[in-house]
């Protein structure tokens, strides 16, 4: 038996208990005498709220404040809405939910009960998921039932990977199609038993199964998550001492600063590539593997890198899917704002990526392909601040084993319910762009404005080296950086980055419309040191062949004054024949005319019908920019909404005790162990009143032990009302 795995044995007339001991109906409920006397409901204990509490709560749980509630029953209505509910257990942390199981197994969910952790229970009123007055304190209704099945943090399960080794065939083959599945089995017998031909009954007795009713059984959470590959240690209940505010810090900010441009700089990149030639895309409107890999080979990313690229532009509205002009087909290319980014600060840039990064749905780990459905994740931007808001309230560097308890400790049913290899993507990303740096989080995690300030200045010199190479000391201005890229190839990105200027790369600047007399003026404007003269030369070399064959629309025609030149460019392209000495036509359109005999080392430039030269490098291929999906967003006042309530409660309110519905009260009693009298109507319609003891509530049935142990099973819509044995 695992160590870490206790099992009790069931007892003669019940089931396996849940908890280390069973604790007595008597000492964790309000008698009935008691109860009758409580006559705040939770709508009553809202009433009653001073005014400083009540606006606690309601900036704690803001989802229910739009639109403005009218009264105190609105307010508890929404307050108890399982979908609200929800969302306030994921916001608690281990020490909260620890806390409300211990008032759940002392009768809290169906009376008032002592209040024995003050602290903690202030903060669970201020999420507005207890009510009472001290020194008293009762659940509200539907939250313990929002928890997930088996739920417990004071009887935490761990499975160690030996002990699962150690399993026989058929019982690893048992727990194997369990967590296929939902992890729920069934069978004609639950009762544990080490000795049994049926593995099922060894694995109860050992605790890798855990009985649900006489009938069925659960693989253990701990347990499914293990065999996934994604063992969780145990949750702390208490914090670590880490928690804080973050204190800046240069060295964090610095290497933030430098991973976020790394961002900007194959953004950029990827723009300029895509505005050049469009990914064409697949059926499914997602981009293939193999256009993935040119990408990553052309922009010298891996193709993990250029995936995520792909989604954080998608997302910030920079890439688009669609037809655009001069194209047919479905492609993925840049679009209109795409321009207007690429003209931007540098901080002003990395501000956009952050913004957009935060809300993106994109998982790009999650498939072999950029943007396939698969990887469109709703719900990852609430994943991600999760993940975020651990650094956000960091006031030390975390190392990885801290980041994962203070994980654990802080969104326990985030961090137990989802994989951990998402959560380590998600981490991974955050330092990515720079959001967390050397364990902490940087300024731009707290306010994405402050990426200007984090940014270095720009630079408009660099030095130019007699190896061609060209030093830049810092980011480039904006204008001076698209000049130099345009004649230069990047070779070492960075803050401080290293360009190379090569035969090839002044011919592209000449494409793009710089003589050699522009292209020399500017280097000699921007390198202080001067212009070597092995460059000036070779420009001068590149300038004296660049256009001395002319090109133009006809489909195409290829002109030079040099006859010799025309006919080696003619043998050179299939398709291009002669017309006379200084004339050849072909049927290729211009571009490819031009792309054809570069690729032979040959150096010609367009022209247009006058004869006039024109710039070689073509528009970039664009699309409309989508207009942004604004998230519809009821705006909300907690001012407004205090006095609209306060207001309210001036008029007579009712006082009708709140009582739990029949699913609630049998859950809760399964949870401690209560008798219950159930009245149900049997198939001929009669109503039949029976006290039994409820084992589980799920699936529209209440499974119980009835007279003598004997299992007993009640359809809910039978049932038409519970109450406690104890209230007889």
């Amino acid at each position: 038996m695992p160590k870490s795995v206790r099992w009790f044995p069931a007892p003669q007339t019940g089931p396996v208990l849940p908890f280390t001991e069973a604790l007595s109906l008597g000492s964790i409920m309000t008698s009935p005498k008691n109860r009758a006397r409580i006559t705040d409901s939770y709508r009553e204990w809202l009433s009653k709220l001073p005014e400083e509490d009540l606006r606690a709560l309601l900036a704690r749980r803001s989802d229910v404040v739009a639109p403005t509630p009218e009264n105190f029953d609105t307010l508890a209505t929404r307050l108890t809405l399982p979908m609200y509910v929800v969302d306030a257990l994921s916001a608690s942390n281990a020490e909260q939910l620890a806390a409300l199981e211990d008032i759940a197994q002392r009768g809290g969910e169906v009376g008032m009960v002592e209040d024995t952790n003050p602290i903690v229970t202030q903060q669970l009123k201020e999420l507005g998921l207890v009510f009472g007055n001290a020194p008293q304190v009762r659940i509200v209704t539907a939250v313990m039932g929002s928890l997930p099945t088996g739920w417990s943090l004071l009887n935490q399960e761990s499975f160690e990977a030996e002990d699962i080794e150690a399993l026989s065939k058929d019982e690893r083959r048992v727990l194997d199609a369990l967590a296929t599945g939902d992890g729920v089995g069934y069978t004609t017998d639950t009762e544990p038993d080490i000795n049994s031909d049926d593995p099922a009954k060894r694995l109860l007795a050992k605790g890798f199964l855990e009985r649900i009713n006489a009938h069925s059984m659960r693989l253990p959470r701990a347990l499914a998550r293990a065999l996934a590959g994604d063992a969780t240690p145990p949750i702390p209940t208490t914090p670590s001492g880490r928690a804080g505010t973050p204190e800046s810090d240069p060295k964090a900010d610095e290497a933030g600063a430098a991973a976020g441009l790394e961002v900007v700089r194959g953004m950029e990149q990827l723009i300029e590539v895509l505005g050049a030639h469009p990914v064409s895309l697949l059926k499914d409107s997602s981009v293939g593997v193999r256009s993935l890999t040119q990408l990553a080979k052309e922009l010298d990313l891996d193709k993990e890198d250029v995936a995520q690229l792909i989604g954080l532009g998608y997302h910030a509205r920079l890439l688009y899917r669609g037809e655009p002009d001069g194209l047919e087909g479905h492609f993925l290319a840049p679009t209109t704002g795409s321009q207007d980014w690429l003209e931007a600060d540098l901080g002003e840039k990395w501000r956009i990526l952050l913004e957009a990064w935060r809300d993106s749905p994109w998982a790009s780990w999650e498939g072999t392909r950029a943007l396939e459905e698969d990887t469109h994740v709703r719900r990852l931007r609430h994943f991600r601040k999760f993940v975020l808001g651990v650094y956000a309230h960091s006031a030390v560097a975390l190392t990885e084993e801290e980041f994962w308890e203070d994980l654990r400790f802080r969104s326990p049913l985030f961090a137990s319910h989802t994989r951990n290899r998402t959560i380590e993507k998600l981490r991974a990303e955050a330092e990515w762009i720079g959001a967390v740096a050397l364990g902490k989080a940087t300024q731009v995690l707290l306010d994405a404005s402050t990426a200007a300030h984090l940014v270095p200045d720009t630079v408009s010199e660099f030095i130019i080296q007699q190896d061609l190479t060209v030093l830049v000391p810092g980011p480039l201005e904006p204008a001076t950086h698209r000049t130099l890229a345009s004649l230069a190839d990047l070779e070492s990105p960075g803050l401080a980055s290293v360009y190379r200027i090569s035969e090839s790369t002044i011919r592209r600047g000449m494409d793009h419309g710089l003589t050699a007399e522009e292209m020399t003026a500017f280097l000699k404007k921007h390198s202080p040191t001067g212009v070597p003269q092995a460059l000036q030369f070779a420009i001068g070399d590149v300038a004296k062949r660049h256009g001395t064959l002319r090109s133009g629309p006809a489909l195409s025609y290829l002109r030079s004054e040099d006859p010799a030149l025309l006919e080696l460019a003619v043998a050179s392209v299939p398709g291009l024949r002669l017309l006379a000495p200084t004339v050849a036509v072909s049927q290729l359109r211009v571009g490819e005319l031009l792309e054809k005999l570069r690729n032979k080392g040959l150096s010609p430039s367009p022209e247009d019908e006058s004869g006039a030269s024109l710039t070689a490098a073509p528009e970039p291929y664009l699309l409309p920019t989508p207009r942004k999906k604004e998230r519809a967003h009821e705006p909300f006042s907690v001012d407004q909404a205090v006095q609209t309530l306060k207001k309210s409660a001036q008029s007579p309110a009712s006082k009708n005790k709140e009582e739990p519905d029949p699913l609630t009260l049998a859950r809760a009693a399964a949870r401690f162990h209560a008798d219950i009298v159930i009245s149900y109507a049997d198939k001929s319609g009669s109503i039949r009143t029976v006290t039994v003891k409820p084992l589980s509530v799920e699936g529209g049935y209440i499974d119980a032990l009835g007279a003598e142990g004997k299992p007993v099973r009640f359809p809910v819509h039978r049932i038409s009302t519970v109450r406690f044995a104890s209230d007889e």
